[in-house]
């Protein structure tokens, strides 16, 4: 059997195994009793997964053993698990506590969050996973016997020493590995400008200092997971691990195939401490001896789980670290209201020496954006100009395509599309469609005046190059954003423009990075729009040169007031002290609940019952159309429950009571609709949602 298998807990006698089933429905989201067959009671072990008849001897469900106990509290006859699939046990007891602990705090079923935490089983890589760990074994009991040693393999630190380099750098390193290891929690601001590895390569000098802290936690032989927003991010950790000395890394990735996602999956349940790298579901990777979680620009919305029950992956790491007494390492060039608030109260501790940042230069905040002649005022002109004698220069625009909305040409009204109602745009030159569900808009017709000509307004990434090209002729102009992904571009003379999170890493940095459109995202409505602002500018500032410029091209306020003068976190916590004055998260948490009014205000009502809830507030409920439109005849409410933290745990169990009610009880079966979960009324709950109070 496999090494995965070493210290799987056996039933030793104990005939009743506690079962978990695999399925979404929220009502049997609990253990189930089930005896064990005299013919598996030698090879069924804790966490492997089964088969297990289910209302039927002849209907089978899947699930996990979770353990084992000598007698059940049901009374009648129990029904015996029905095979085991396949030997390897996946679900730890760790990721199992885990699972349980994240999904009650978020009013949601373990089951979800363990089809994120273990990926769809590939027989053929599991058989060659085990046929390579006895052959390993074998080896390593052959060289043992040559040799004579009685030295623990395990112990072999082969392939996990960092390569020469600055002594201070890798005291820090040891030092903050030391306290991670303790299970201590901090917060770290990362320096500006990329750096050059032994390997040639360049990459975030954030990513250099998160491969050398985790070799740091490795060398003393414990796991540590690295989560980071994206495969770009994913790319430069493993540059840097790779560069260090340590080729072995463990990569989790959802652009991987499905084989090569559980063979990843398999070498992270191996009893051998390993660094893993992922995105946001590698913080429900299995870990053996779990020393620390790295978590890099948390702030990023792609952190945040599309599906239920929508956990965060900070908020998953906050709960795997303490459950563990593993360390909590937050990093970022700008750090997320959440983990200002944490180190606000103690929580988190907060760095001691300030970062290093590119230069600052801010254009005349007076001069509004159409106040000048193309796409730049004259003095971040001068400033590209400057920049492309040595090397390249980076220009950061709003949106991607050729112009971010249109309007009407006859009366001024700002295009809408007749499905869905969202603005037009034009993704690229002369072709027209609805930036929210992509239908094109030709034929168009203006609802207010009945004209048909539609005109373009603002400037997307596309119509920029288009204008660069003409304003800086004899200089490549490079387009990176969704469309044309861009991840490293040369020293030579070049100007990239981007759309932000798509900027390229430049060899040897930019000379000048220039921010655009300030005013366009500032003017966001969403309750973030500051803080992301902030993280975006901190981004793309960090790849200049070290002796390059940021130049802030237009723009003013407090938002770019803190950034230009590098008084970001003197912002984020007077921001965070007006959230707490308003009852904004983070400075308390949300929730909420939508559906039909009968089963919203059934919700509501369990709130108060039994004994009502001190600190908790609802709002609404009021009528909600989701982005999705419901189906016909589906009228929606939502209401949003705000609560202090320590009420978190109330709440999520007697929200979660009413959806369990709703989803089992007498009315999910009304005629001539689909059970459960089906109905377009069913309730749901979302905690913590980033953008429960956007516009």
């Amino acid at each position: 059997m496999s090494c995965s298998c070493l210290g799987a807990e056996a039933p030793e006698g104990r005939p009743v195994a506690q079962v978990l089933l695999d399925s979404a429905l929220p009502q049997l989201d609990h253990l189930f009793d089930y005896s064990i067959p005299e013919e598996l009671a030698d090879s069924l072990r804790v966490g492997q997964r089964v088969k297990v008849p289910f209302r039927s001897q002849q209907r089978k469900s899947f699930g996990y053993v979770i353990g084992f106990v000598e007698r059940s509290d049901f009374t009648g006859e129990l029904s015996p698990i029905a095979e085991i699939v396949g030997p390897v046990p996946q679900l730890t007891p760790e990721v199992w506590q885990l699972a349980r602990a994240v999904a009650d705090r978020a009013g949601g079923s373990a089951g979800d969050i363990l089809r994120l935490a273990i990926p769809t089983r590939q027989i053929r890589v599991e058989k060659q996973h085990l046929q390579a760990a006895v052959d390993t074994s074998r080896a390593a009991a052959a060289r043992d016997v040559e040799s004579g040693s009685t030295q623990d393999p395990t112990s072999d630190t082969a392939g996990t020493e960092v390569a020469p380099g600055p002594e201070q750098e890798q005291e820090v390193a040891l030092e903050i590995a030391e306290r991670l290891i303790l299970g201590k929690r901090l917060g770290f601001t990362a320096s500006h400008s990329p750096v050059r590895l032994p390997t040639g390569e360049w990459v975030g000098g954030w990513a250099e200092g998160l491969a050398k802290l985790a070799i740091a936690v490795h060398k003393q032989r414990r796991s540590v997971i690295v989560v980071l927003p994206d495969y770009r991010d994913e790319d430069q950790v493993l540059d840097a691990l790779d560069a260090l000395g340590h080729c072995e890394a463990v990569r989790v990735d959802s652009r991987q195939s499905n084989a090569e996602r559980y063979a990843a999956f398999l070498r992270a349940l191996d009893r051998e401490p390993r660094i893993i790298v992922g995105n946001r579901s590698a913080v429900y990777a299995p870990a053996h001896e779990l020393g620390a979680i790295l978590m890099w620009d948390d702030g990023d919305p792609v952190l945040a789980e599309p599906l239920t029950p929508y956990v965060h992956a900070r908020d998953a790491a906050l709960v795997r670290a303490e459950l563990e007494g593993a360390g909590l390492f937050f990093a970022a060039h700008a750090r997320s209201a959440e983990v200002e608030r944490l180190v606000m109260i103690g929580y988190v501790d907060d760095q001691v020496n300030p970062p290093r940042r590119t230069r600052m230069l801010h254009a005349d905040a007076s001069i509004a954006p159409d106040a000048f002649a193309g796409r730049v005022p004259e003095f971040a002109a001068r400033t590209i100009r400057e920049g492309l004698r040595t090397g390249p220069v980076l220009v950061q625009v709003a949106t991607p395509g050729y112009a971010p909305v249109s309007v009407c040409g006859d009366c001024g009204d700002l295009a809408r599309c007749k499905a869905c109602g969202g603005p037009i745009g034009f993704r690229i030159a002369g072709r027209a469609a609805c930036r929210w569900c992509g239908e094109h808009a030709n034929p168009w017709s203006c609802l207010s005046c009945g004209a048909h000509r539609l005109v373009e307004r603002g400037m997307g990434s596309a119509r920029t190059v288009e204008q660069f090209e003409r304003q800086f002729r004899g200089f490549r102009v490079l387009l990176s954003d969704g469309d044309h992904p861009r991840e490293r571009v040369d020293s030579r003379p070049a100007l990239i423009v981007a759309t932000r999170g798509a900027e390229p890493i430049a060899a040897g940095g930019y000379r000048a990075v220039v921010l655009l459109d300030a005013e366009r995202l500032l003017s966001l409505e969403h309750l973030r729009a500051g803080e992301d602002c902030i993280r975006w500018w901190e981004n793309a500032a960090a790849l200049a040169a070290p002796d390059g410029v940021c130049l802030m091209a237009s723009g003013g306020g407090p938002v770019v007031q803190a950034f230009v003068t590098g008084r970001v976190e003197e912002w984020l916590r007077g921001e965070l002290r007006d959230r707490q004055a308003l009852r904004y998260p983070p400075a308390v948490r949300v929730a909420s609940v939508t559906g039909g009014l009968a089963e919203v205000d059934r919700a509501i009502a369990a709130l108060s019952s039994p004994g009502v809830l001190p600190g908790v507030e609802v709002l609404g409920p009021t009528p909600f159309a989701p982005r999705d439109a419901a189906p016909q005849g589906a009228q929606l409410v939502r209401a949003i429950i705000r609560f202090e933290y320590g009420r978190g745990t109330d709440v999520a169990k007697r929200l979660r009571g009413a959806l369990v009610a709703d989803a089992a009880g007498a009315q999910s079966r009304q005629k001539g609709r689909a059970p459960g979960r089906a109905r377009p009324e069913a309730l749901r709950l979302r905690f913590d949602d980033r953008g429960v109070f956007d516009g």
